[in-house]
């Protein structure tokens, strides 16, 4: 049988955490501390506190170091919001909707693109290239009108 109580131990110390304005390798280090405590007294709602603090990338963290992910794994494109490659390889997992992977992969997409667009912008003077290099950015990620 599980532990659900353990909930009303954490969330208040990860609020108190947050607060105080302690650092984020502070937190993860004492929050992940507890979370195995908790772990050890067989908590088994971890990733309902998890799901009070997704606005807090340490925190969850210390919930992944410890193998706690929201069911639908939102907790991971918290993490990687900014990296499209590091949310598609956080979602490999039987829960992930085909749905969601194909947004991933559009977000690789366009981030690449993007990036085409932008070495294109440093290549002064070679027409070919430019041309080449906006036809390949299109290719990945149809340009919105320029």
């Amino acid at each position: 049988m599980g532990w659900s109580s353990a909930n009303e131990i954490f969330n208040p110390v990860a609020r108190s955490l947050q607060e105080a304005g302690v650092s984020d390798q502070t937190k993860r280090k004492v929050l992940g501390d507890l979370i195995g405590g908790l772990q050890d007294g067989d908590w088994d709602t971890e990733d309902e506190s998890l799901e009070q603090f997704l606005d807090d990338p340490a925190i969850i963290a210390a919930f992944h170091d410890h193998t706690v992910h929201t069911q639908d794994r939102r907790c991971c494109s918290a993490v990687h919001a900014g990296d499209p490659r590091a949310h598609l390889l956080a979602m490999r997992h039987e829960d992930v909707t085909e749905d969601e992977m194909a947004a991933a992969v559009d977000a690789f997409a366009h981030q690449l693109a993007e990036r085409i667009r932008a070495t294109r912008d440093d290549t002064k003077g070679a027409v070919q290239a430019t041309k080449v290099m906006d036809f390949a950015a299109d290719l990945i990620d149809p340009a919105v009108t320029r």
